[in-house]
């Protein structure tokens, strides 16, 4: 893993990435303890997910407003702000009180959430322009490391202390104190000054055909993620013991991917890498689609290998449209990408629902193979 050594050499390169890992670590732990929220409230599950929709709207809510703060304040001072306020955030579903302020605190905690996310990677794509590096893949590649980390020590922990503010508590205090250290190696970053307007058709047409690029994998991914391990158990017929190995290959091929991402892209260029990423992930559908765990779990594996480098492509891309301020570029994908994570599993699952899991797989193979043209077509158009 070349990148991953490249960023312990680098401690502002290093900083930045962290950043990733804080903030997959809060939402990992705040998954971990769905469950205790709702029966402290005493909901179903089916009604907190519906709740969590409020979570999405507050996300969709910030997206236009922060760029301009971003803009006003420097992307490195808001990014550490963003951060502290998401951990404040982060307290309110855990203070509330009924289905109403549970709701309320997650439209707040998606709004922090959002606009983390969308100051976080404009930050690491204007380390990019200015200091002429590939360090996209590689930090959201310590996404997946601390999401994993989240996921694997939760529970484990929720388990030891029995009292999820203290949790949650110990877990915010530990990030801030490390941010404190690291803090200087980023905070004073400013991205580019304003830019001239180029004929506007052209920067949006650019930015909407690699918005749809990022839509296409995220289906996937927010598929996935809700619907793999139902996928083994009806369909492939899995024990439950293992039903969890499909969405854990997945992840470990996206952490392990992400890692290796940027050197890719320095080599084959953003276009051809998300070309062959989008083809390995079309033939590790095929193989889930093969009704054997023999195939299948090694097939989600391939898909989260191909699917590892495309979303920080696309985001690498739209930071360097043409006429375009990096935060724009940023906020308009995290509008689209967003999206694709909500609903993709939703029509899925409407098509599960209508005919089978396994016709839902069918059509998000058929579905992915989009990217793979789009990216082609965009390929040979470059060349």
């Amino acid at each position: 893993m070349i990148s991953i050594k490249f960023f312990f050499q680098h401690k502002k390169y290093f900083a930045s990435a962290f950043l990733y890992s804080c903030f997959s670590l809060i939402f990992s732990t705040w998954v971990t303890y769905i469950p205790h929220i709702a029966e402290k409230i005493g909901i179903t599950e089916g009604r907190i997910g519906k709740a969590i929709f409020f979570s999405a709207a507050g996300a969709f809510f910030m997206i236009r407003i922060c760029r301009h703060f971003i803009d006003k304040i420097g992307v490195g001072r808001y990014t550490y702000f963003a951060l502290l306020i998401y951990c404040i955030c982060f307290f309110g579903p855990f203070l509330a009180y009924n289905y109403v302020s549970l709701c309320i605190s997650l439209f707040i905690f998606g709004m922090a959430g959002s606009s983390y996310a969308i100051s976080l990677n404009s930050l690491t794509a204007t380390i990019e322009k200015q200091d002429g590096v590939y360090i996209m893949s590689g930090s959201h590649g310590f996404w997946s490391l601390g999401g994993m980390v989240g996921s694997a020590t939760g529970s484990f922990l929720a388990a030891l202390m029995h009292n999820p503010i203290l949790h949650i508590s110990v877990l915010v205090l530990a990030i801030q104190i490390i941010q404190i250290k690291l803090k200087s190696q980023y905070f004073f970053r400013k991205g580019e000054q304003p830019l001239k307007e180029i004929h506007k058709p052209n920067k949006t047409r650019s930015l909407v055909v690699i918005a749809l690029v990022g839509l296409v994998v995220m289906v996937s991914e927010g598929a996935i993620a809700d619907w793999s391990a139902l996928y083994l158990k009806k369909i492939i017929l899995l024990d439950i013991k293992y039903i969890g190995f499909g969405y854990s290959a997945f992840s470990f091929a996206m952490m392990f991917g992400r890692f290796t991402g940027d050197s890719l892209s320095k080599k084959l260029g953003s276009w051809l890498l998300i070309t062959y990423s989008s083809l390995i992930g079309i033939i590790g559908f095929l193989l889930v689609l093969i009704l054997n765990p023999i195939f299948t779990i090694p097939g989600f594996f391939i898909v989260g290998l191909g699917f590892s480098v495309i979303v920080p492509e696309v985001y690498r891309l739209a930071s360097n449209v043409g006429g375009v301020k990096t935060a724009d570029g940023v906020s308009f994908i995290a509008a689209t990408t967003n999206i694709g994570f909500l609903v993709g599993p939703v029509l899925l699952g409407f098509i599960a629902e209508l005919k089978s899991l396994h016709l839902s797989f069918i059509v998000l193979t058929f579905w992915v193979s989009l990217a793979f043209f789009i990216a082609f077509w965009k390929f040979k158009r470059n060349i």
